[in-house]
């Protein structure tokens, strides 16, 4: 005899979620913990979990990605096993503790990595799906910043360099916070805060509870 399956009690869905929506919550979180210097190991496991569901969507898809950690072009085979561990070491470490959990992990400069895999997910989605949100924008502004030599197009590399010198000596931190608190900043890419409030929707009635209307 067949068992019956048990179903939980559940509320009635608020909204549906897509795959292209759940990218832009990982990527725009990512973007704004970078932003706001929040820890870069949380920042790491929303990136490498956007980096995964961009393969996944583009195989899927039977669409090629953009940019590609193991990209055969440039990655030998014979190497592409270990580029990929190396790759996922962080993100491995944190997801499970099956087959490691008396190791230690060798930190390098994570909040490096952490842009450079961010700017790789930016052009991904951007492969993808033709579009970009402001959120996207900004760190695809930084990521061009911080490495010119990978994104940025080798003619386009004069004009960019001498666009850049005015913020050859700011600090990171303070590039990123003017976008958000400078009004004049804020122009550049409107759509920031109305980008913010749409990816904190599913937060707002519990956020805003009383604890009499919660602990009913």
């Amino acid at each position: 005899m067949a068992k019956s399956k048990l179903t939980l009690p559940r509320h009635s869905p608020r909204r549906a979620l897509t795959k292209k929506q759940a990218l832009r919550h990982l990527i725009h979180a990512a973007v704004r913990m970078i932003s706001w210097g929040e820890d870069p190991f949380a920042t790491h496991i929303l990136i490498q979990s956007a980096d995964k569901l961009l393969i996944d969507l583009a195989k899927r898809s039977d669409r090629s990605l953009s940019f590609r950690w193991d990209d055969p072009k440039v990655i030998k085979p014979e190497f592409r096993d270990a580029l990929i561990e190396v790759h996922r070491e962080t993100f491995n470490f944190f997801k499970h503790a099956d087959l490691d959990h008396d190791k230690t992990l060798h930190v390098g400069d994570i909040a490096m990595s952490n842009l450079l895999q961010l700017g790789a997910c930016v052009v991904n989605y951007h492969g993808l799906f033709a579009e970009m949100t402001d959120h996207m924008h900004l760190a695809w502004s930084l990521a061009r910043l911080a490495f010119p030599k990978g994104f940025v197009m080798e003619a386009d590399r004069s004009k960019f360099d001498e666009a850049a010198r005015s913020f050859a000596n700011e600090p990171l931190s303070e590039y990123l916070l003017r976008f958000w608190n400078d009004p004049l900043f804020r122009q550049i890419f409107p759509k920031l805060a109305e980008e913010r409030v749409a990816d904190l929707q599913d937060m707002l009635p519990f956020y805003s509870a009383r604890f009499s209307e919660i602990s009913k």
